[in-house]
């Protein structure tokens, strides 16, 4: 049966659950459940065995008491190079791409959809490079591609799936779930089963147009939580800039098209000439990084073996696929980076009311409102007895 609508403590306890386990180290400042003693166990041969070049590791798990339930579990940052790296990639690139892969003589389509088409739009849909590009590996690579395991369980009609992750591993597991509510064409399957999404302290995974647009597929039908700390840091970064070419047209300073509005206030003007400069440089700045970053990691990629059955993508046989026919769709998703730096929250929020503080033990350990051990101590005072 179909996912229930709204917020349920024992699927966000089970997904919290799931959400600590996969990091292999127990929470702190309190432990959080044992997702065994909750009735889950973890699908090897649907799992990964190691990480992406961005060091990023999911997990399928199922629920004991429901063969046909599922959870797919995205890890978080961890203290690697990859890892965070994949945190500072933060250019948006539109959230709605047709990507190609070249291999074997064959032109493979990739939709990689993670929002609606916003055709004739001055503003559309913009997602978080660094975690577009998480997600694009973790689909295509690894030992067991994240295609092939959506492939599998779309394959079962009766299929529920959950969607969660924690800090990184929750912006990536919002991406995760506009791909599957968007899926079409070559990939329609994988938009059968039921899904539902609770993610824990994301950091902004988009922009404006992609928050409407999660809204639309999974919030407003009560299948896409986002929990946050009310007084952790991580839910309120990348920084936010925002200029008037973020904002729709026609508006008091720019018509349709995008041409600016010669009878603006002058003193609008000015402040807008003041400012617009400073965050343009910026936008500069993290555009050249990203792309100095991916060219190393295409470097990376030519030496590595991959296992997709190429099939997935319409080929007519299965062809050799390795690394370096990556290239073109990392080429094409950084041509579709956009002049933007302004991000905004997806999913219906549930807030936990924190205290404010740090850590008794250690004063430098910035991440104490981050840690799921407070999450869970939050969870089960404000929301457990509903």
């Amino acid at each position: 049966m179909a996912f229930q609508p709204g917020f349920d403590v024992t699927e966000a306890t089970a997904t919290l659950a799931l959400s600590q386990a996969i990091y292999g180290v127990p929470a702190i400042p309190v432990p959080t459940p044992d997702p065994h003693s909750l009735g889950w166990s973890k699908v090897d041969a649907l799992s990964p065995s190691g990480p992406t070049l961005l060091d990023n590791l999911w997990q399928v798990w199922r629920d004991d008491t429901r063969p046909n339930r599922y959870a797919i579990v995205v890890r978080g940052t961890v203290d690697s190079d990859a890892s965070i790296l994949a945190d500072l990639l933060f250019p948006l690139v539109d959230a709605r791409l047709d990507l190609a892969i070249e291999t074997g003589g064959f032109r493979l389509e990739f939709p990689f959809h993670l929002a609606r088409d916003e055709a004739g739009s001055a503003v559309v849909a913009g997602t978080h490079l660094g975690f577009s590009l998480s997600l694009f590996l973790m689909l295509l690579t690894t030992d067991r591609p994240l295609l092939t395991t959506l492939v599998a369980l779309s394959l079962d009609p009766e299929a529920e799936i959950l969607i969660t992750g924690h800090s990184q591993g929750a912006s990536i597991a919002t991406l995760l779930t506009s791909f599957v509510r968007h899926a079409s064409g070559i990939f329609a399957n994988i938009a059968k089963p039921s899904y539902k999404t609770y993610v824990f302290a994301p950091a902004k995974p988009g922009n404006d147009h992609y928050g409407y647009d999660y809204a639309g597929i999974a919030g407003v039908a009560g299948r896409g939580w986002s929990v946050v700390s009310t007084q952790g840091w991580v839910p309120q970064v990348p920084f936010t800039l925002q200029l008037p070419g973020d904002i729709n047209t026609p508006n008091p300073l720019r018509d349709y098209r995008g041409a600016r509005n010669l009878d603006i206030d002058p003193r609008v003007a000015a402040l807008c000439a003041t400012v617009e400069p400073s965050v343009e440089d910026a936008q500069r700045q993290v555009v050249a990084h990203a792309y100095r970053v991916a060219g190393t990691l295409k470097d990376r990629l030519a030496e590595e073996k991959l296992t997709l059955d190429t099939r997935l993508l319409g080929a007519p046989e299965t062809v050799a696929l390795d690394g370096t026919s990556l290239a073109g769709g990392i080429d094409s998703i950084l041509s579709h980076i956009q002049t933007s730096l302004n991000f905004a929250t997806a999913g219906n929020l549930v807030p936990l009311f924190a205290v404010p503080g740090e850590n008794p033990d250690d004063p430098t350990d910035f991440f104490w409102q981050h840690h799921l051990g407070n999450y869970w101590k939050y969870l089960q005072a404000q929301y457990g007895a509903t």
